[in-house]
């Protein structure tokens, strides 16, 4: 059977036409003709079929719809007039009501929409950056902003305009424009780093393959390639010569990344949150809204900029692998890797004055490093009502990142991982400096049967640490166990003692060297 008489009206109705195929409409003309003719079906309703609904199937575009439906509608009544088939009108009204379902949109006539690829990550690592500010001429390879799109892609300078805009060819045009011109505004000369050292780990590009691997810069040659020695050739050349350009340094694993160390990174991504930062590792750097400036941030798109270069600080680092970032110096996550270990911490006398140094602070106080005589460190909270007698309004006027202190270490929180600090005097009296060293040796020689004054100076869930003041001014600080509070079972320290309370205590031993004091407040015998 001949193909139907509507076709090649619609192939000259369509030829010309953008995303158009009319061999691959021939070809589903030849196959649904044998297929209908197998099935004796007659010449009209091919043509319905053929016209009509391939049209739908093959997808012209929109501004040819008409032409389908309307030759679809047109057989279909030729055909009821003559076979009297209702299957002709459904199939004429399928088409005509659902071709528009299926039509697909004309191929655009210019470069299509694309995702950014890794290709622009990949050179801008191996070449060092990019520069808003660098002079721009021809030949210059540049990341620049494609107009449909607004997306940054790799291209070079292909002339300067006498306006000042710059036309780019493009690297992989895919299919769209070769070039365009751009405006200054939305180019950035790429910087190719060129100074590796003999002896360095790199990353290069294996000719033969195309692919990134594992090398040692070997010899630094005189045109400004370089010669690399692979570190696994298998099987091939060990060494290959490339240029500066396809090279990079390997990224920094995040286990040796340091806290509080300072990179150069550029700005990934933004999300309302906050923004991700290469700084060069293996996982882009989550930089908190909160952690860009010490002052409120109300919306981060003010700040930062895609393909920002920024200064930053590792704030923080998690198991996972995630780090965090900050570009305000010292502001800190306040999480380390591993807990610190805060038992060393929890025997210490409140009345003890400790050497510290601030990390870091926070509108509500500054956290200090405290390190003990014996060698080991852990992080505790100064509150800033807690740095001085008297009110303090903005905690940098006290204290700053770096600055000595001598802290008191008040309470320990073991299950919490905390520890309380304080730069007062005890009590909340003097202003500022240590008291004198206590004096252990002073109550060596008290007898155990003698009741001593003193004063409740923390309490803590084994027991109280008491403040012993003798007449020539000696003092020093000693712990009563829960167990000697009184007799009896004691359920709770703070139901039964307060700081600042004043009470009566015996001494039971004394070491002087261990610095501690063991005290009772039971009577003997008990």
């Amino acid at each position: 059977m001949e193909n139907c008489q509507g076709l090649p009206m619609v192939l000259e109705q369509k030829e010309g036409v953008s995303g158009w195929n009319p061999d691959l409409c021939r070809k589903a003309n030849d196959l649904v003709s044998a297929h209908l003719e197998s099935l004796g079906a007659p010449a009209d309703l091919l043509e319905v079929s053929l016209v009509g609904l391939s049209f739908a199937l093959l997808g012209p575009p929109l501004s040819c719809f008409r032409l389908a439906t309307a030759m679809a509608v047109s057989a279909a009544r030729r055909s009821a007039r003559t076979t009297r088939n209702p299957l002709v009108l459904l199939l004429a009204l399928v088409a005509y009501l659902y071709a528009p379902s299926f039509v697909l949109p004309a191929a655009p006539s210019s470069r299509p929409l694309r995702q950014p690829t890794a290709l622009r990550d990949v050179r801008l690592h191996a070449r060092g950056g990019e520069s808003d500010s660098a002079k721009l001429a021809v030949g210059d390879e540049v990341n620049a902003m494609y107009p449909d799109d607004e997306q940054w892609y790799p291209g070079t300078v292909e002339k300067v305009n006498d306006d000042g805009t710059y036309k780019v060819k493009w690297e992989d045009p895919e299919g769209g424009p070769e070039s365009h011109d751009v405006a200054a505004d939305n180019i950035k000369k790429i910087i190719i780093f060129t100074d590796y050292k003999v002896g360095e780990k790199v990353e290069a590009v294996f000719e033969d393959d195309g692919g990134w691997y594992l090398a040692e810069v070997a010899k630094k040659n005189d045109d400004g390639s370089f010669t690399v020695k692979w570190d696994d050739p298998d099987g091939g050349p060990e060494e290959s010569q490339v240029q500066p350009k396809e090279m990079k340094y390997p990224p920094i694993p995040v286990e040796d990344l340091e806290i509080g160390a300072k990179y150069t990174g550029t700005v990934r991504s933004i999300l309302d949150f906050g923004a991700f930062v290469d700084i060069g590792a293996e996982a882009d750097g989550l930089l908190h809204i909160s952690r860009i400036s010490m002052e409120r941030i109300d919306n981060i798109y003010d700040e930062l900029s895609e393909g920002q270069e920024i200064e930053c600080w590792i704030s923080g680092k998690q198991d996972d692998g995630k780090f965090g970032l900050t570009m305000v110096e010292g502001k800190l996550d306040g999480r380390r890797s591993e807990p610190a270990d805060l038992n060393p911490f929890f025997d210490c006398l409140p009345s003890e004055w400790q050497k510290g140094v601030v990390a870091r602070t926070a509108p509500f106080g500054a956290f200090v490093t405290v390190t003990l005589e014996s060698g080991e460190s852990a992080d505790g909270l100064v509150h800033i009502s807690k740095l001085q007698d008297g009110f303090v309004d903005n905690v940098d006027d006290v204290v700053s990142i770096g600055q000595e202190v001598q802290v008191r270490i008040e309470s320990v929180d073991l299950e919490a991982g905390k520890m309380s600090l304080s730069m007062r005097q005890p009590g909340g009296g003097g202003g500022g400096g240590p008291r004198a060293p206590q004096d252990f040796d002073a109550f060596v020689d008290i007898s155990p049967e003698t009741w001593v004054k003193g004063k409740v100076a923390r309490v803590a869930p084994f027991g109280a640490f008491v403040t012993l003041t003798k007449e020539d001014g000696a003092t020093a600080d000693g712990l009563v166990h829960i167990t000697q509070i009184r007799d009896g079972f004691v359920e709770s320290v703070e139901d039964e003692l307060s700081v600042g309370q004043e009470v009566d205590v015996r001494i039971q031993s004394v070491d002087t060297e261990g610095r501690r004091i063991s005290l009772t407040m039971k009577p003997e015998g008990f």
